[in-house]
């Protein structure tokens, strides 16, 4: 009798522990729930944001707004703009490729999107223009579809491709590489604040010194590191990313979280981090950068090529570097002089890792700095928007044609 009464009373602990476990968790999910709620009411946690050109995306992060019209201006320019249905500074292409058409797909991050400048004086409309002039030697109408966005790294550019680029059937797909920020936009982090929101870029994770070609969603104060491998990490990872989309409350605690986990970063010690690139530089953050950065480009090429495209590379130098490639050696001498931090930098140091590692994978590629320098030593017609850094129409002009004739020259635009 005494074990049975003993028995009822374990059995009757385990029900009033199991009933004070589930009055619990129902209690902080109406508070929860409640909270949710309340915060739906205040206005979005961030003042300042990107504009009305931008939109948030669950897998990209964000695209240029679907179907933009209207005029963009701060005060260094103003510009009408049209976007297409995939938010892109470009006309609408249809994904059926039309017959005898030689096509190229674009992908880059401001520089392609090139918003300064009406989408006619694009480097990817006046490259379309300038080979459609010449005639390639197929005989072929070459059409060139714009797929860049401002902020995009290349992970972003590889999540575009799987999801809509391939879609289109491109002949060639032509990567254009900005080395002002694409290395840090890779890395976990990467953010753009919309509608006083911050939406961040997928990430990609650097497992044993190999690529896992699984895009991660970012999660605020869990995605810290370039290396997120276990599974149950990746698995809470994409779960509080997917979360931190759809929960105000979330959101609205992400400030705090920034606030006290800031995002790993190189080159905080300079004005700006790209010059770390440029420098003697044995930050560990700058070298992770750069593996993930080669690394999605080989899975990107790879992808490219199964698809049976072809894939090449374009390079893009900060204004600065164009700049300092210029000037004589007193000029270089008063620069130093006055930018003492730069006294150690190599204008080419990151074009030349490339060119190396472009030339071991067997990657067509093109540094667009040379052209641009040879331009500026008998035209002084600015090339960089000052202030803004961005191409002005002349620096899309020169662009467009130094791809043309690289593309003509190196006979890219002839079938494989």
């Amino acid at each position: 009798m005494k074990n049975e009464e003993k028995r009822l009373t374990t059995i009757s602990r385990r029900k009033q522990i199991i009933i004070g476990i589930s009055l619990s968790l129902i209690s902080i999910c109406i508070v929860l729930s409640l909270l949710e709620i309340g915060v739906r009411l205040l206005p979005p946690p961030y003042r300042g944001d990107a504009g009305p050109l931008f939109a948030c995306h669950p897998t990209l992060g964000w695209t240029g707004r679907p179907n933009f019209s209207g005029e963009f201006k701060n005060d260094l320019f103003q510009q009408m703009l049209q976007f297409n249905s995939l938010g892109m500074h470009d006309t609408e292409h249809s994904l059926t490729k039309p017959p005898d058409t030689f096509r190229i797909l674009m992908l880059g991050d401001s520089f392609v999107h090139a918003v300064q400048v009406d989408e006619a004086a694009t480097a990817h409309q006046l490259l379309e223009d300038k080979l459609n002039q010449t005639e390639p030697s197929t005989g072929d109408h070459v059409e060139i579809i714009s797929a860049g966005v401002t902020n995009w790294g290349t992970n972003q550019q590889l999540v575009f491709y799987r999801e809509q680029g391939r879609r289109f059937s491109p002949d060639m797909v032509l990567l254009m590489i900005y080395l002002g920020n694409d290395l840090l936009d890779n890395l976990p982090g990467n953010v753009l604040t919309i509608d006083g929101m911050n939406c961040y870029a997928p990430y990609f994770a650097m497992c044993d010194n190999t690529l896992n070609p699984d895009p991660l969603t970012y999660a605020p104060g869990l995605s810290d590191s370039p290396h997120d491998c276990s599974t149950g990490k990746r698995e809470l990872v994409t779960l509080m990313g997917w979360l931190y989309q759809h929960s105000r409350l979330y959101q609205r605690i992400e400030p705090l979280i920034v606030a006290n986990k800031p995002r790993r970063q190189f080159g905080q010690a300079y004005a700006s981090p790209f010059s770390a690139l440029y420098l003697p530089n044995d930050e560990v953050e700058l070298e992770e950068a750069w593996q993930v950065t080669l690394a999605t480009i080989t899975q990107l090429r790879d992808e490219v090529e199964a698809d049976g495209s072809r894939f090449a590379v374009a390079l893009i130098s900060p204004e600065i570097a164009v700049r300092l490639a210029t000037l004589s050696p007193a000029e270089q001498e008063v620069f130093l002089r006055d930018n003492p931090a730069f006294a150690e930098a190599q204008a080419d140091r990151p074009n030349l890792r490339l060119a190396q590692f472009f030339n071991e994978q067997a990657i067509p590629y093109v540094d667009l700095t040379p052209p641009m320098v040879e331009h500026l030593r008998t035209d002084k017609t600015p090339l960089y928007i000052a202030g803004e850094w961005h191409w002005t129409v002349e620096g899309n002009q020169v662009a467009a044609e130094a791809l043309a004739a690289w593309l003509q020259q190196n006979h890219l635009i002839e079938p494989q």
